[in-house]
């Protein structure tokens, strides 16, 4: 099987990137970047990518994607106390990472700059005992900061690439855009595909509450975006219909359900526009997608997640842990695949292990199945949540909350985050210590209390509108 990017150099000038400030990066200049990093960086290493939505940070991480490496990868917006426990737990050998950091980190030494990102080289000494199957750590929640990762393999990432551009059928001549943070697997996902393709990706920090995002996408005539359901809930806010949509080709779905009220909406701008709403389904855990439902289907069964992506599958299994196989009928979705990651990670001692998984999910959703084989998620099986397309550990969200003080019980729920008590605490600033450890926005916290509650650790369920 071929590398991930190992065949980006046929497209020579042809544009790869477009900074926010209209310079164009070629896909040779990214070639030519790579060469030169492969030339500092000795085999097998292991190199922290702290990345941003820069046109400097996807260049580098492409380029160190090309080589014989391993990565980890980052957001900078992440605390750095949770980048420096980061640092301590995987001794990373050397770190790509924004200029300003140079400050901030410890026992470095700049090698090689590049535009407002540098490379620097630690005092860590190779890891001899690293299993180089491993080329790729996510991690798992990047709003909680879980200190697990993701373990991906050149082999899990390149199948699941050509999956999804197979099917939305991506070539060179398409433009995406960045909606997400490139860290999050989902983000990431978006730029393998255009990137392996050799398309041209336009990045933006911008939202679509600005003039500017719209006037960006008019300029460049972008084909394509992909957003979580509170994205698709902000263009509808914001009268999706009313802007330019005449390049758009085709938008993508996924980090969760869209309410029913959304996806009848999309259903009219599909029709009107002529554009395809793809609604799909991953976990980082799949490198990260698992399912699509064919566009056609849109109109009939939006609220599907659809069927497995070619060459894998689903199996649904109950709680006696046999499997499903009449319709209708509920139980936890199993993925088989080849894109099923190799196990997780939460220090360097995990990168001598192999493959755990050997291409079976545990996805923790629950689901059924219609007659005609399109899976419908319902539920999940433990406490995690999925808000703005972030998975929520909620068990550690109650955890943090008690280190402050606060006694409390989070409910599951794919919008909000709902919280009980039984004790009377400042909301606000409950709001506020979630928001600075979580990054949850405030509005998207409901907090009830109730007194009835006697011991609040043994509380189920409440109904919290």
């Amino acid at each position: 099987m071929n590398k991930l990017f190992s065949q980006i150099d046929k497209y020579k000038n042809e544009i790869a990137i477009i900074a926010p400030d209209k310079k164009n990066y070629s896909y040779k200049e990214i070639c030519k970047f790579s060469k030169k990093i492969n030339s500092l960086v000795p085999y097998k290493s292991l190199v922290l990518v702290i990345s941003n939505n820069s046109a400097s940070s996807i260049i580098g991480y492409v380029a160190l994607m090309k080589t014989n490496n391993l990565i980890l990868l980052l957001d900078e917006k992440f605390k750095f106390d949770f980048i420096e426990k980061t640092i301590k737990n995987f001794k990373p050998n050397y770190i790509f990472a924004p200029n300003l950091f140079f400050k901030k980190i410890k026992k470095v030494k700049k090698i090689l700059n590049f535009e407002d990102f540098s490379l620097f080289k630690t005092k860590n000494t190779q890891h001899k005992k690293v299993n180089n199957i491993n080329k790729l750590l996510i991690s798992t929640s990047g709003s909680t900061q879980s200190p697990k990762f993701v373990r991906i393999s050149e082999k899990n990432i390149s199948t699941n690439t050509e999956s999804i551009k197979r099917y939305l059928k991506i070539n060179s001549k398409q433009v995406t855009i960045t909606t997400m943070p490139m860290a999050y697997s989902y983000g990431l996902s978006i730029i393998n595909t255009h990137i392996n393709c050799g398309c041209k990706i336009v990045v933006t920090n911008k939202t679509v509450f600005e003039k500017d995002f719209w006037n960006i996408i008019k300029r460049y005539k972008v084909n394509s975006f992909g957003g979580v359901p509170q994205f698709y809930e902000q263009l509808k806010r914001i009268r999706f219909e009313n802007f330019d949509l005449s390049s758009l080709q085709y938008l993508t779905q996924a980090g969760g359900k869209l309410d029913k009220s959304y996806l009848e909406y999309f259903k009219k701008i599909s029709k009107n526009y002529k554009i395809k709403f793809v609604i799909m389904y991953g976990q980082a855990e799949a490198s990260p997608r698992m399912s699509y439902l064919p566009w056609n289907y849109f109109s009939k069964k939006s609220e599907s997640i659809g069927k497995a992506i070619k060459d894998s599958k689903f199996e649904l299994i109950n709680e006696k842990n046999k499997k499903i196989k009449k319709p209708f009928e509920t139980g936890e979705i199993i993925y088989h695949g080849n894109n099923v990651s190799l196990g997780y990670g939460y220090n360097i001692k995990d990168l001598f292990k192999g493959d755990f998984n050997k291409g079976k999910l545990f996805t923790g959703d629950l689901a059924y199945k219609d007659k005609e084989g399109f899976y419908y998620i319902v539920g999940r099986k433990n406490r995690i949540s999925k808000i703005f397309g972030i998975r929520i550990d909620l068990d550690e969200i109650e955890k943090n909350l008690k280190k402050k003080g606060f006694k409390v019980k989070c409910l599951p729920d794919n919008k909000y985050l709902k919280i009980i008590s039984n004790n009377n605490y400042q909301v606000n600033k409950l709001k506020k210590i979630i928001k600075d450890f979580s990054g949850i926005r405030e509005n998207y916290i409901i907090f009830k209390t109730n007194k009835k509650i006697e011991n609040i650790n043994n509380f189920k369920n409440i109904n919290i509108a």
